[in-house]
């Protein structure tokens, strides 16, 4: 091996060029340097002299014939790193007497009285922040650190670092930093609070004593958020986010991290007030750093809107709502981070509609119509809809593109199934007319519903399950839905809402009544061929109100003679017919048709408010008429007299029901000695009076013993089973009487 190094180091021995060495020659192009460049010269003998008049011996000091000591040799074995001990903290430095003991509630209160000190010092900001780690780690859960001994044997060691494993002191720590920790470090670098937003602490001189130790808080701090999960503190955690936001600005590393913890609460969180403090928090951090923050948080809030939009429900949709409006607000902050965002956004989803078109394969559709579709489409409408009113002109040239993606979302499948996905796309494209002042024709895509479903056609069914159609929170309908009467109820509605919101935006142009011309041929011939009553007052209600507008447009025209060539009188036609436009009959009836529709809509909150209230098990009181209820109760009071006076007839007839088989059998014969015992009275009558003839045809009717006399037979007479021969004979006598064939009988046949 040495022989080998040997032979490698004599190929890189430094040899002669022409008799002179390379020390020698390195020496001469030093002297030449002056000649050269003198100026550069003069700055090398100025700066470092050293460079200029080096020692030769120094340079000729290790022998060319040994090159075992000009390369460096490796050791044979690598000396092992000893662990920290208990006493050594992160940087190798010791522990002072307070890092190295239990953080308790006493040493809090110390450090609490410490901050409030004119003049707190970087070793009580340095403790408190320490402690506030070390709790922030007992609630996320400590690791066992392992430690490599010198014999190479592995032990695992939990090294004592004053964990806060106590809540009081968990609490007490935590109250110190949100309250009375800013203010000392804003004492320590010596800033007068003005306002939060001109704050800069980077340019305290004292800022490089305390930057490392911000940088833990703020990544604990973060930490902690994350493990919050109980609104109250959340949103109390978030509002000191709030005061920290100057600190976050001039810490990069840690900022990435509070950032997208911000952004999952705002777009996750159950509690509304949570997903507020959370924007307000973004909405500051962006506008005091645009340059850096803008696309990078608001490329990660898009994601996060979209990612929430996937499933929408009437308990979602609000939630939606405050996603999409607070991003129209940060996205108007920036014009060209809009411009350069909507242009790549939209751009994808006219990629997904184009292989749509094309492909019309079910995956493809489905990756159109969808609610994350839906739901980007609303948000570039009204982030584009905002901005165009600031006359941004890179945004007006956004308005096409999404006209067009509207309306190829309509047509990509134009059947009836789709009806409340075609409704969105309609109401976007009327919010974009109302706010760009862009015409878009929007009449032919409403009127194609009378060419696409049959309203004389019967319903099938009217079951209850599908009675009401929310099409604001559906986009396509099942064949149950289709099938039942709600179906055409709701969409007359639908297009009567559609077509009042679209006419009223241009009830004052002067081009209104050939606007609406299409209009009343479609509403004139479904009045003709539709039989359903319902439906032909509700288009000819509109109808009405349609033309009345024409009428008055034509007037006012016809008065002031317009000249369409001359555009400054047709400016000032519009001004003022737009001034006139509230006392028009289709602004007015649209103004009263809403109002009730509101009310609509409240009186449907309130109810299904008092539904949840009262729960599902409770059930609605009946409410009866007095007479009726007093009635029931002087019957119940009747009831009640009659069993108290009758107690001998209902102990009667508790025995009567709970008498024995062979007692009813007793029952019988006496009651049949009885009759024969009457039978020979009545016998004995006969001979005697043989004129009375209406006796004979009673004698098989007897009366029955009163329940009195038989009681008392029961109670007192004796069992007739061991007497069973004086009963048969009894029975022959009486049918010996009636001249009747009697049979040999016997008790087994009773």
């Amino acid at each position: 091996m040495k022989s080998q190094t040997k032979k490698s180091a004599v190929k890189t021995k430094k040899t002669k060029v022409n008799g002179v060495s390379p020390l020698d020659q390195h020496k001469q192009d030093l002297a030449d340097l002056a000649t050269v460049d003198p100026e550069f010269y003069k700055y090398l003998k100025k700066e470092d002299a050293g460079l200029l008049n080096f020692d030769v011996d120094d340079a000729d000091s290790i022998p060319d014939d040994d090159p075992e000591q000009q390369l460096h040799q490796l050791p044979e074995e690598l000396e092992e790193m000893e662990p920290l001990s208990d006493e050594e903290g992160e940087d190798g430095e010791p522990k002072s007497k307070e890092e190295r003991q239990q953080v308790t509630v006493e040493m809090i209160e110390k450090w609490s009285s410490q901050l409030q000190k004119t003049q707190p010092t970087l070793n009580t900001i340095r403790h408190i922040i320490r402690a506030f780690g070390l709790a922030v780690q007992s609630a996320y859960g400590s690791a066992d650190i392992t430690s490599d001994s010198k014999d190479k044997k592995k032990k695992k060691k939990q090294i004592k670092t004053g964990a806060i494993d106590d809540p009081e002191s968990f609490n007490a720590i935590v109250r110190v930093c949100l309250k009375q920790l800013l203010p000392a470090i804003y004492k320590f670098l010596r800033i007068k609070i003005v306002t939060t937003s001109k704050l800069k602490p980077e340019t305290s001189a004292n800022w490089k004593y305390i930057e490392n130790v911000m940088k833990k808080y703020l990544l604990n701090f973060t930490r902690l958020i994350s493990m919050i999960n109980v609104p109250v503190t959340l949103n109390i955690l978030l509002r000191h986010v709030r005061s920290l936001i100057p600190f976050v600005i001039v810490l990069p590393n840690s900022r990435q991290a509070l950032v997208k913890e911000l952004i999952n609460i705002w777009s996750t969180a159950s509690d509304e007030r949570s997903r507020v403090i959370a924007f307000v928090c973004l909405f500051h951090l962006i506008r005091e750093h645009r340059k850096e923050m803008m696309g990078v948080v608001l490329r990660k809030m898009y994601l996060d809107y979209l990612k929430n939009c996937k499933f929408t429900s009437p308990t979602t949709l609000p939630l939606i709502n405050f996603m999409q409006r607070s991003l129209v607000e940060l996205y108007s902050l920036d014009p060209t981070v809009t411009y350069q965002h909507g242009f790549v956004f939209l751009r994808q989803l006219a990629v997904h509609l184009r292989t749509a078109i094309q492909t019309k394969k079910a995956e493809n559709i489905q990756g159109v119509y969808n609610w994350q579709f839906i739901h980007a489409l609303s948000l570039w409408t009204n982030i584009i809809g905002l901005l165009h009113n600031n006359k941004e002109k890179l945004i007006q040239q956004l308005v096409h593109p999404l006209t067009e993606l509207i309306v190829g979302t309509i047509r990509l499948i134009p059947t009836a199934r789709y009806y409340p996905l075609r409704f969105h796309c309609i109401r976007l494209l009327i919010k974009l007319t109302e706010l760009t002042t862009v015409f878009v024709p929007v009449l032919p895509f409403l009127l194609e519903m009378f060419d696409i479903t049959d309203f004389n056609k019967r319903h099938k069914t009217a079951s209850l399950k599908a009675q009401y159609i929310n099409f604001d929170t559906s986009l396509k309908l099942t064949k149950l839905q289709m099938d039942d009467r709600a179906y055409k109820d709701g969409l007359m509605d639908q297009f009567y809402e559609l077509a009042m919101l679209y006419l009223v935006h241009y009830a004052h142009h002067v081009t209104f009544p050939e606007l609406v011309y299409p209009l009343i041929l479609k509403c004139k011939k479904f009045i003709k061929i539709c039989k359903v009553q319902n439906f032909v007052k509700v288009i000819r209600g509109l109808l009405e109100k349609v033309q009345e507008n024409v009428k008055l447009i034509e007037e006012r025209r016809q008065k002031t003679g317009l000249n369409v060539k001359d555009a400054k009188q047709m400016n000032a036609w519009l001004e003022q017919s737009q001034q006139k436009s509230t006392s028009s009959p289709l602004v007015v009836h649209f103004g009263r048709y809403k109002s009730m529709r509101q009310r609509e809509v409240l009186e449907d909150i309130a109810q299904k408010e008092k539904i949840s209230q009262s729960g599902r098990s409770s059930l609605p009181d009946l409410i009866r008429p007095d007479r009726q209820v007093a009635g029931k109760q002087n019957f119940k009071s009747m009831m009640e007299k009659d069993l108290s006076d009758n107690e001998e007839e209902q102990e009667e007839l508790f025995q009567i029901k709970t008498k024995r088989k062979h007692d009813e059998i007793e029952e019988n014969q006496e009651e049949e000695e009885q009759d024969d015992e009457e039978e020979d009275e009545m016998e004995q009558e006969e001979e005697d009076d043989t004129d009375e003839d209406d006796e004979d045809d009673d004698e098989d009717v007897l009366p029955s013993p009163p329940k009195k006399k038989r009681h008392a037979k029961m109670s007192n007479g004796k069992s007739s089973t061991s007497n069973a021969d004086e009963f048969l004979s009894i029975v022959k006598k009486k049918f010996d009487r009636r001249k009747d064939r009697v049979k040999d009988l016997s008790v087994d046949d009773f």
